[in-house]
């Protein structure tokens, strides 16, 4: 569908990184960020937290510096794509509560 890059970073530069939320790591020392460059469809994917509505996935090359973007279906025109941004994606976000909606 698409390729997943941006600015190749390695680990050291990674973790320095202030905002990590488009912050993709493809194998030892190999990671991108498309932060910067909103051309970059694949950093519109979102993450559904639900397998049953993941319609693509990612294949990582660490070697190419990038990762591509891979439909598990046929998916629609308009359709949102969503895929797997993997438990550590999630382990570094702060829980928060939402708050009950008043009728």
């Amino acid at each position: 569908m698409c390729i997943y890059t941006g600015k190749v970073l390695r680990t050291i530069d990674a973790i320095r990184l202030k905002d990590k939320t488009y912050l993709m790591r493809l194998g030892p020392q190999v990671y991108v960020d498309p932060c910067d460059d909103k051309s970059i469809l694949g950093r519109y994917i979102n993450d559904p937290r639900n397998d049953l509505l993941r319609n693509v996935f990612f294949d990582k090359r660490p070697d190419e510096q990038c990762a591509y973007v891979i439909a598990k279906r046929d998916i629609s025109a308009g359709e949102e794509i969503f895929a797997d941004y993997g438990r550590w994606y999630w382990l570094q976000k702060t829980p928060s509560r939402l708050e009950k909606i008043s009728t």
